[in-house]
């Protein structure tokens, strides 16, 4: 198995595909930083010149008209909460320092959904090009062992997984962390950052096996990409249905992408209508949670599920 191991860990590096993706993924990670970096600098005077007084001019109309403004939202069938028009807040026109908590956590998530996805293709091409190619028949030759053959394939694609999903966030943060400082401003909320960039790595491990098994059964890196955009085309469908139709919102926490968001932020909250009628539009709308040990079980479950049925279809697969 040792040996397995190791032959595997050096076939899937050499791979051309590998570096290439590697380059790209840090690539654009490092890029985005240029982003970050827009946020966390503190505006020029000039600029704050200007948006105080734009500030300033909104709160004189805010103070004369509010209540005109909120009878007239009422008076079109509007309801209350929905026609409050609230006062003006310095932090909503950036005079108010940008959170360092509220910037990184995008590029965190940015990090942890673009590596997965990067991963998928990269890992599904590393086994579905054997497929292709003859290699794993091969291979076969070597090790007839099959139980040895997927095992260490697999251990091998997690690892990485794991790898490039810790030095992706962990990069994501420190970089932050360094432009913060350079601009003087306070690292509020790292102790959160760092644990949802941990928690990131998981996700970036279960979309790392998952596009390994998917090119395993299916044997090839086009189909294997050709089912990752189907399952995105599903989610943009229940997105488009959720805002339609009212059963498509309880379909929410049985749906990958919300699980995988649970796990990134440790819970997340999806809408539903309230109240009765089938109309969306017309209903009042509420939040329900959905936890981090719900998002966690979900996938422990899927995941588990796929690489059984992978094992009983390579176990008989014929792949000469």
């Amino acid at each position: 198995m040792r040996n397995a191991l190791r032959a595997e860990a050096r076939r899937l590096l050499s791979r051309r595909l590998t570096v290439v993706a590697l380059l790209v993924l840090f690539g654009m990670v490092a890029l985005f930083q240029l982003e970050v970096n827009s946020q966390i600098t503190p505006p020029s005077a000039a600029e704050v010149a200007q948006t105080q007084a734009e500030y300033d001019q909104y709160q004189r109309d805010w103070e004369a008209n509010h209540e005109t403004w909120e009878a007239e939202c009422l008076d079109s069938g509007g309801a209350p909460d929905e026609c409050a028009v609230p006062p003006p807040e310095p932090a909503d026109w950036g005079l108010g320092p940008t959170s360092f908590r509220e910037v990184v956590s995008g590029a965190v998530s940015f990090a942890v959904y673009l590596t997965g996805l990067v991963l998928f293709v990269a890992l599904a091409s590393f086994i579905g090009a054997e497929a292709t190619t003859g290699s794993l028949a091969n291979w076969l030759t070597f090790i007839p062992d099959r139980r040895v053959v997927l095992t260490s394939k697999l251990a091998v694609a997690a690892v990485f997984a794991v790898l490039v999903g810790v030095a992706a966030t962990g990069l994501t943060v420190a970089a932050s962390s360094v432009l913060a400082l350079v601009h003087r401003q306070p690292l509020t909320g790292l102790e959160q950052l760092v644990a949802m960039a941990g928690r990131g790595v998981v996700v970036v491990a279960v979309l790392g096996v998952l596009g390994f098994c998917v090119g395993m059964l299916t044997g090839s890196t086009g189909a294997s990409i050709g089912v990752l955009l189907g399952g995105l085309f599903l989610t943009y469908v229940r997105l488009i249905l959720s805002v339609t139709a009212r059963w498509a919102e309880h379909l929410a926490p049985w749906s990958p992408e919300v699980n995988l968001t649970a796990i990134v932020h440790a819970g997340t909250t999806y809408p539903v209508s309230a109240g009765p009628g089938t109309d969306p539009d017309s209903a009042t709308v509420a939040e329900r949670s959905l936890s981090l040990a719900h998002g966690l079980g979900y996938w422990a479950v899927l995941l588990v599920a796929v690489i059984v049925v992978t094992w009983l279809v390579f176990r008989r697969r014929d792949v000469s």
